[in-house]
């Protein structure tokens, strides 16, 4: 199955699936329109100049890296005090 892009005004406004490439518009196809072979793609991403676009692309978040259990107890002044006490170094 190919998925199609009806695309009006630059948008896409439908999807249909086709087994094999339509030779005629299907039923109620209106003026305006156009069918373009596309397997990833939604409603309302637009198409202009051979090219399909999201528009809502994803946001790439970084995460931090994770401190170390040695990095956040030398970071904590608190926490050191209770590791020298333990290890008998205060």
């Amino acid at each position: 199955m190919n998925k199609y892009a009806i695309v009006k005004d630059s948008v896409v406004v439908n999807l249909i699936e086709y087994a094999e490439q339509p030779t005629t518009p299907p039923a109620g196809f209106e003026d305006g329109h156009i069918a373009i072979q596309a397997d990833h793609v939604s409603i309302g991403w637009t198409y202009a100049n051979g090219i399909f676009t999201n528009p809502n692309p994803l946001e790439v978040v970084e995460m931090p890296t994770p401190k170390s259990l040695t990095d956040m107890i030398l970071a904590d002044a608190t926490e050191l005090a209770k590791l020298k006490a333990a290890l008998g170094l205060t």
